[in-house]
């Protein structure tokens, strides 16, 4: 990929928000910024969508009307990111975070980390190795890297070589998957247990407090099971910040068809940024 820079920046006034793609050496970002409408704090969110690809989808009017300064990063099915979600190299976001960083109104901020589903899985791993990233908000995320969608390694790269990941088992018989019905895959795929080991995420080091919150009748994967899989690491290595586990029951794993797990999800997450700004989880 040659190296190139592609600005593209839209009215703030008009739509609040700036999407920019930029070339750092081999690797173009794809990002959207949207400033803060309300009186601005100390937290800065960084939203990473899952296995759909393109922009993350998450309304981000209620964040920044907080005034919580939000940056989407859009890592695979952009304009310059690959296809599929493979191989995805952990450098890419390394820059994204140095770029957001780099606004005005994010610079001396705490960076939280928002993901769910594959960016569930994403958002530990990131905060698993970057001490900038001081909170971590993961919606139905896995507890290990998972090969990746739409290729035979894993889905995430570093230094040009593959992040330890668990790879689908095998053998498994796709005809019986309907309605992106993955969890039995996936839960088969949990039992590889030398790989689940080499392939957990090192949640235990990540540099902030945990909110985790999945769906108990999640059918794409075991989001519940995965969430207990975190509790348990932390839990064993001492660690030294705030954490919880909500698994809501009658949830999938969009939490569709659950008003009452969307409207406390998302409350649990304002709680939750709001007494990490306030320091009470220090």
């Amino acid at each position: 990929m040659k190296k190139r820079a592609i600005l593209f920046m839209v009215s703030m006034l008009l739509f609040a928000c700036f999407t920019i793609g930029i070339a750092q050496d081999d690797l173009i970002l794809d990002t959207k910024y949207y400033p803060p409408s309300g009186e601005p704090g100390n937290i800065a969110i960084m939203f990473l969508g899952g296995s759909d690809g393109g922009f993350p989808n998450k309304n981000v009017e209620p964040f920044t009307a907080k005034g919580y300064p939000c940056f989407k990063v859009g890592y695979f099915g952009t304009k310059n990111t690959p296809d599929r979600l493979e191989l995805i190299p952990l450098e890419y976001f390394e820059e994204a975070i140095k770029m957001f960083k780099s606004y005005p109104e994010v610079r001396d901020k705490k960076i939280v980390l928002y993901g769910g589903s594959k960016g569930g899985e994403l958002v530990l791993l990131l905060a698993s190795r970057y001490k900038l990233i001081e909170g971590v908000i993961a919606k139905v995320p896995s507890s290990v890297v998972f090969q990746g969608i739409g290729g035979p390694s894993s889905s995430w790269s570093y230094k040009g070589q593959p992040v330890p990941y668990v790879p689908y088992y095998e053998p498994f018989d796709y005809r019986k998957v309907v309605n992106n019905q993955w969890v039995e895959l996936y839960k088969l795929s949990l039992t590889q247990t030398k790989a689940v080991e080499k392939a957990a995420i090192n949640v235990e080091n990540i540099n902030g407090p945990i909110l985790i919150l999945t769906g108990k009748e999640d059918t794409v994967w075991p989001s519940s099971q995965m969430g207990e899989m975190i509790i348990k690491r932390l839990k064993e290595n001492n660690f030294p910040h705030w954490y919880k586990h909500v698994a809501y029951e009658d949830a999938g794993h969009s939490f569709d068809g659950n008003k009452k797990a969307r409207i406390d999800s998302e409350q649990r997450i304002f709680a939750f940024l709001s007494r990490l700004s306030e320091k009470k989880y220090e």
